[in-house]
């Protein structure tokens, strides 16, 4: 039931967020002068579960600097906010867009970077860890 409630979510989210573009070029300064990239920035520790099997957990910093941990992955990498979403640009050439809904954020995953938006990300839902 929650993989089904992850997969409705997720496909209601892509299909508004189609029209946004290319975010595998975001820097944290494209936020805009009057949004300062801090402001969404989800900061703290999350556990973000993808409807392929794989769990990760994501630390995020008030300054956008994020790290990830994975199984069989870590890397850091710099986070950014356009459009209503956060964008992290990790340095192992894989991009998440993570939307918020509620108190959670569907999160886009993409590897290599080079295929956002041609292919469909891997879609995901992250909650606040403990």
């Amino acid at each position: 039931m929650r993989l089904l409630f992850i997969m409705l979510v997720c496909a209601s989210i892509v299909v508004a967020q189609d029209s946004r573009g290319d975010v595998s070029r975001l820097t944290a300064t494209e936020a805009g002068p009057t949004s300062p990239p801090e402001a969404a920035l989800p900061i703290g520790k999350w556990k973000v579960e993808f409807t392929n099997g794989v769990t990760e957990v994501c630390n995020t910093g008030n300054g956008g600097e994020c790290t990830v941990e994975e199984p069989r992955r870590m890397a850091n990498g710099m986070a950014g906010v356009k459009g209503g979403s956060l964008v992290i640009t990790f340095n192992d050439n894989r991009v998440e867009r993570w939307t918020p809904v509620g108190k959670r954020y569907v999160v886009e995953h993409w590897f290599p970077a080079s295929q956002v938006p041609v292919v469909s990300p891997v879609l995901g839902l992250a909650e606040a860890a403990q």
